[in-house]
């Protein structure tokens, strides 16, 4: 990884084991000058890793002032393995890194997700109910489901029916180079298909029904310029909004924020880290 002295920030190579797994996954640590109580778990989105992104070194570099430290990790789905990553796989990811949060002796958790990381960090907690998890951050959630009826228009049904016809036939690894990542047919069905957990995490048109079911304290917030965008960001907001069963909910529109908040990084981090450090 090449990185430059504004690049460097100061922190620990992890081995992040899980179950049945046989390759750890891999995990960076970064814990404050004093070690603090809480410890925020970042996810990153589709076929990202646990390094890249101005976000995501913007989010380790300022932990520390807000009175956390961070644990930024490897999903199954991180780089090319998104192509044949099985979604379900993330709850068993993120409960190794918590699990490794708790080694390090960390009791208290935030889990932060950035695109595809909300849907992940959101299954995760609807399932598990973690007592630990006092907050996530859903940073620009998008809707899987809608933005593949969008930029795929009359060929979504084509799609649809074929991935569905090759993993009837057991031909579920075939792949399918049609949409922004190259994904198999199974991988594809997975946020296509409105069946799917996947494609039902963020649809916003849906109930939202895991969403629905967690309690703990959530801020979300998405880019006015977010290219994912199915509709107004704000109005985005306002379902999440109108459908939260969460004790503290906040939700707040970057302006002029794409979907990796480029250009807007520090003064977004900052203000979500601050919202964080007067509600958990």
């Amino acid at each position: 990884m090449k990185s430059t002295s504004a690049d460097f920030i100061h922190g620990a190579l992890l081995p992040l084991r899980v179950p049945r797994l046989k390759k750890p996954l891999d995990a960076f640590w970064v814990p404050g000058r004093r070690r603090h109580q809480t410890l925020l778990i970042l996810v990153h989105g589709m076929g990202g890793n646990f390094y890249r992104s101005s976000l995501k070194k913007e989010w380790l570099r300022q932990c520390d002032r807000f009175g956390l430290d961070a644990l930024t990790f490897n999903n199954r789905g991180s780089d090319r393995a998104v192509a044949h990553e099985r979604f379900s796989d993330c709850v068993a990811d993120i409960e190794a890194a918590l699990a490794a949060g708790r080694r390090l002796g960390y009791r208290r958790f935030v889990l932060l997700g950035h695109s595809t990381g909300c849907q992940k960090i959101t299954l995760y907690q609807a399932r598990r109910q973690h007592p630990a998890v006092r907050a996530l951050v859903l940073a620009a959630p998008a809707d899987d489901l809608a933005i593949c009826r969008r930029d795929l228009g009359r060929r979504y049904t084509f799609w649809l029916k074929h991935a569905r016809q090759l993993v009837k036939r057991g031909q579920g690894k075939t792949l399918l180079p049609m949409l922004y990542e190259k994904f198999s047919a199974r991988r594809f069905l997975s946020i296509a298909d409105p069946q799917s957990v996947e494609a039902q995490l963020f649809n916003y048109a849906g109930l939202l029904r895991h969403f629905r079911t967690i309690r703990c304290p959530i801020l979300a917030f998405l880019g006015t310029r977010e290219e994912f965008a199915c509709q107004p960001v704000r109005q985005m907001g306002e379902i999440l909004r109108a459908k939260t069963h969460s004790e503290n909910f906040h939700f707040f529109a970057v302006r002029g924020g794409d979907h990796g908040f480029h250009g807007h990084e520090r003064a977004t981090v900052a203000r979500a880290l601050r919202w964080l450090q007067q509600n958990v």
